[in-house]
């Protein structure tokens, strides 16, 4: 890979991950900021999300498919799919809607450290990625293992969770941003 193509890779992929990063964190602020009987608005909200994160990281895909892992593919799908139950089905219970974000935190989770382990020989700290899987995998896990916490008890889960994936994520943008702009780029 020639120089300007790593810097170009490095650049975009940097700007998937910060504007991933911070469309986590304004979900888990607006999460958190919900009335507790709106059932309905976590569930779109959450439908939302997940559709423009999976159209995020497909596009992501599709800019230079060469160049990026066919997970990043798998991912987007899973998110898009996510979402369009949620959206497609607003009346499910709060406890359906605790196995439906679980479901899908543990399958993203697993696509994203799997793109963490592919990433680790071209990325210097690919950690960030593999932590922000491990993540959400655990969020997946535990809210699987515990869906009967009520509506409650997933609002205050999945606006930690956002919070959290949406730091992780801006971090490894950033990295990868300055990386892009770095005047030693890695030699493969």
């Amino acid at each position: 890979m020639s120089d300007a193509a790593g810097r170009k890779l490095f650049k975009h992929s940097g700007t998937a991950l910060l504007f991933r990063g911070v469309l986590a964190i304004f979900l888990g602020l607006l999460i958190a900021s919900l009335p507790v009987a709106t059932v309905f608005a976590l569930v779109y909200v959450f439908g939302v999300y997940a559709i423009t994160d999976g159209l995020t990281d497909m596009a992501h895909y599709f800019y230079d498919p060469a160049r990026h892992s066919r997970w990043t593919m798998v991912g987007g799908t899973i998110s898009v799919a996510t979402g369009l139950v949620a959206v497609a089905w607003p009346g499910i219970t709060a406890a359906a809607l605790g196995v439906l974000i679980g479901a899908w935190a543990l399958l993203l989770g697993v696509s994203q450290i799997i793109l963490a382990m592919d990433a680790r020989a071209n990325v210097p700290r690919w950690w960030s990625w593999m932590a922000t899987g491990f993540v959400t995998t655990a969020f997946g896990v535990w809210v699987l293992l515990n869906p009967g916490l009520g509506f409650l008890g997933v609002v205050a889960l999945l606006a930690t969770y956002s919070v959290v994936a949406g730091i992780l994520l801006i971090t490894s943008g950033v990295r990868l941003r300055r990386r892009a702009s770095s005047s030693v780029m890695l030699a493969h």
